[in-house]
């Protein structure tokens, strides 16, 4: 699920400011800190707006100047033309908020320290480093292998330079092995399938089937396990993969200790030094020119790492109570004020989806505001629809699941066209944006026609004016959008 983080790093440009400041003083603002534009931060923050007492204000903190939508990036790794920035919207106060909005954005800005009702800034925010605050939510997301996600700090021009060399890798292989079975590998081998048919491609999975399909047991406060996938969807995939002419070789690994000793491939993902023979744990071996590994994704939660490490759970997300409060690790710890996390950081139950963010967001929203009226709040339970899967294999293929009651699961192919359309980037990513400047998607009918010409244009309400975001100047400026 997905976005940039509002964890620490170098930036370079100043923090957003709105251009019709609030006469209120900020010493006299009760501040709802959310560090992390992502997808739940950000509908977090559109949900919360509604529910403040008039002396309350959001400040979101977020380290990069722009996010993007994390869906459209599998397509981004392997066509040839398909340009990132269609799906990339830049975050300042104008795109965030309406114009004299007591809320604020500080970015690009980071968070380097909790402490027990404030947080330290990286660069100052009106004249202080410091910023108290009532309540502080982590969604700080999650940081999968480079280009998948950008490195912190990383422009969006290095970003769509990064996707574009792993276009030109992936169409020079003749054969790509992809590690791990998970829907980012298998929606990568459904674009280099659809884009290459005649190229060989292999899948290494760990499961008796791609996807989840074991039952790893739940989660618990001390750990996050994804909930076991649908055996339809895992085998609607298996079938079309195979068709293409996939190998899919499951319950096994791919055995990275010994691709690290001398004379053999090295065990680094990308294009290697023509076909190498790369062995597995079971001692079978595979032979690639090209290594996709989307394994790895890990929570942002070095902030919390750093304040009190028992407030993780062994495998490193956030431990949260069933209303999105942090478990402090001690009696002592400065996280025992209040502290909430959400999204890709957490280890709420369900899997790490935007539509995922989007529900714990829109829940935190309700449960802050009964908090903050003084009435009690009821736990988090997460929505039946959250159940539901799609996974895209090109533009030509995929499957989709949903469960309805009594029945259980069922297929739904129909959803595999609607999410192709446009990633759903219109509902899950350009609508949460309800600023000054609007950011309107101007997206072909079907994402597999996107080229270099297809655009996004950020509009001024109110307006006729409006900035094509995607033209050569545009993007070096992406983050700082203008209107003409």
């Amino acid at each position: 699920m997905s976005s940039i983080s509002g964890l620490s790093g170098p930036s370079q440009s100043s923090i957003s400011q709105s251009t019709t400041p609030s006469t209120t003083p900020s010493t006299q603002w009760k501040n709802i800190v959310i560090i992390g534009a992502s997808v739940a931060g950000h509908t977090l923050v559109n949900a919360l707006i509604p529910r403040l007492p008039a002396s309350y204000r959001i400040v979101l903190v977020e380290r990069n100047d722009f996010t993007f939508h994390a869906s459209c990036v599998v397509r981004a790794l392997v066509v040839p033309g398909f340009n990132v920035t269609q799906f990339v919207a830049p975050v300042t106060q104008e795109t965030v908020f309406p114009a004299g909005s007591r809320h604020r954005v500080v970015c690009p800005n980071s968070v380097v320290k909790l402490r027990r009702n404030q947080v330290w800034l990286e660069k100052e925010f009106e004249g202080q480093d410091v910023l108290d605050f009532e309540m502080c939510i982590l969604a700080t997301g999650a940081q999968s292998p480079a280009p998948i996600r950008p490195m912190p700090c990383t422009s969006l021009e290095e970003w769509q330079e990064a996707l574009v060399q792993s276009q030109q890798d992936i169409a020079a292989a003749q054969s790509v092995l992809i590690v791990g079975g998970g829907s980012c590998g298998i929606e990568v081998a459904g674009e280099i399938t659809d884009m290459y048919p005649h190229k060989k491609v292999t899948i290494v999975h760990w499961d008796v089937g791609l996807l989840h399909p074991s039952d790893s047991g739940g989660n618990t406060r001390h750990t996050y396990v994804p909930p076991k996938t649908s055996q339809k969807l895992s085998n609607a995939l298996e079938s079309q993969l195979t068709s293409r002419g996939v190998r899919l070789i499951l319950k096994d690994r791919v055995d990275l200790e010994s691709a690290k000793k001398p004379g053999q491939w090295g065990g680094q993902p990308g294009p290697l030094p023509g076909l190498c023979q790369i062995p597995l744990v079971s001692g079978r071996i595979v032979e690639a020119d090209y290594v996709f590994n989307p394994t790895g994704n890990r929570p942002n939660a070095s902030l919390v790492a750093f304040a009190d490490p028992g407030a993780l759970t062994t495998n490193g997300y956030v431990s949260v109570d069933p209303y999105f409060r942090v478990r402090p690790g001690t009696q002592e710890s400065p996280l025992g004020g209040q502290y909430y996390a959400i999204g890709d950081v957490s280890n709420t139950p369900g899997w790490k989806t935007a539509i995922a963010g989007i529900a714990e967001g829109e829940a935190l929203a309700v449960i802050l505001g009964d908090v903050l009226r003084g009435q009690r709040p009821q736990p988090y339970q997460r929505p039946s629809h959250l159940r539901n899967s799609t996974v895209l294999l090109g533009s030509k293929g995929g499957a989709a699941i949903m469960r309805l009651p009594i029945i259980g699961n069922i297929r739904t192919d129909w959803v595999v066209k609607k999410k192709d359309r446009d990633f759903h980037a219109g509902t899950n990513f350009f609508a949460r944006f309800r600023g000054a400047h609007r950011i309107a998607p101007t997206i072909p009918v079907s994402v597999s026609t996107l080229s270099l010409n297809g655009r996004t244009h950020l509009q001024n309400s109110g307006s006729n004016n409006q900035v094509n975001a995607h033209s050569p100047t545009a993007v070096r400026h992406a983050v700082a959008p203008r209107v003409n």
